[in-house]
């Protein structure tokens, strides 16, 4: 039978092991809420884009990355370091927010490649960052060493970067637009999804050709044929689906968003190519009670 003291000294411990729960738990929140807050921010520098390219190359990291075979902790660290890989530009002008790389002058170009260094600089004040700063800082180096801001080679590149690398790319070379006034609450008009199909088929071969290529010298073989397989099987699924103007009190969880839609001060807050949840479909239904949304928009059903 366990005398007072022991029993005393467990339910002390217990309390120990309570505290330290709820603290691990509110630092977590309180880590995820920041995380939150730094995606919103990026947004505003997704201006030339078609949905939101943060979010796209998170999702689509994580999906390559599960593929692979990456597992639990550093899948978080992949789909944390997608929202917030282009932090680094937050602050950079128009003229370069809306060029590629290949279109910048030299001294653009420099300015450009700086964002890898702002980003690290950026996170680097929090350690839950650590792992994350790590991949974001890379994710413009090549196999080569032909990438920036160090010019790593082959295995120096961590995974993710790899990864998100690749990605990157891509979205920005079917998805970046020169204009934003094209964009802005501009309904694509489709009854099926074939018409957006054929709006980026061009786009989407180049790419994919390029990857092809360049698998093995710039990119990782292995990251661009698992992104090639989901690209090619998702662009085939959804020519089977249909575009449907639904009033957001319709909508369901599995719809995906067919188009950008922005608040009255041009923020976006329903991004292209968004799968829908329940709790984005009871946040859309706020925005357009609030006369910040219409009341039907368009989805892939």
């Amino acid at each position: 039978m366990e005398n007072i003291d022991n029993i005393d000294d467990k339910i002390n411990q217990d309390d120990k092991d309570s505290l330290i729960e709820d603290l691990y738990n509110e630092l977590s929140q309180e880590f995820l809420t920041n995380i939150e807050i730094l995606a919103k921010l990026i947004q505003l520098t997704e201006k030339y884009y078609d949905g939101s390219h943060s979010r796209f190359v998170a999702e689509k990291s994580v999906m390559i990355a599960e593929q692979l075979g990456i597992r639990d902790e550093s899948i978080t660290e992949i789909r944390i370091a997608g929202l917030l890989h282009d932090i680094g530009k937050i602050g950079f002008s128009d003229a370069l927010l809306f060029k590629t790389s290949q279109e910048m002058n030299p001294n653009e170009y420099q300015i450009y490649t700086m964002h890898p260094e702002i980003a690290n600089n950026i996170l680097s004040a929090n350690q839950h960052y650590r792992e994350i700063r790590r991949i974001i800082y890379q994710h413009h180096e090549r196999l080569d060493g032909s990438g920036f801001p160090q010019h790593l080679t082959e295995e120096k590149i961590h995974r993710g970067a790899k990864i998100i690398g690749v990605v990157d790319v891509y979205n920005n070379f079917i998805y970046k637009r020169k204009s934003i006034a094209s964009r802005m609450n501009n309904p694509i008009q489709a009854t099926s999804t074939s018409s957006i199909l054929e709006t980026t088929k061009s786009k989407f071969n180049s790419v994919m050709n390029y990857l092809y290529k360049k698998r093995g010298i710039l990119f990782d073989t292995k990251v661009v044929d698992t992104l090639i397989e989901i690209e090619t099987m998702e662009r085939k699924q959804l020519g089977e689906r249909t575009v449907l103007r639904l009033p957001v009190n319709r909508l369901t969880p599995g719809m995906v968003i067919a188009d950008d839609y922005f608040n009255s001060l041009g923020i976006l807050i329903a991004a292209r190519g968004d799968t829908l949840t329940e709790d984005t479909i009871r946040a859309l239904i706020r925005f357009a009670e609030n006369d910040e949304l219409p009341m039907k928009i368009l989805v892939i059903a």
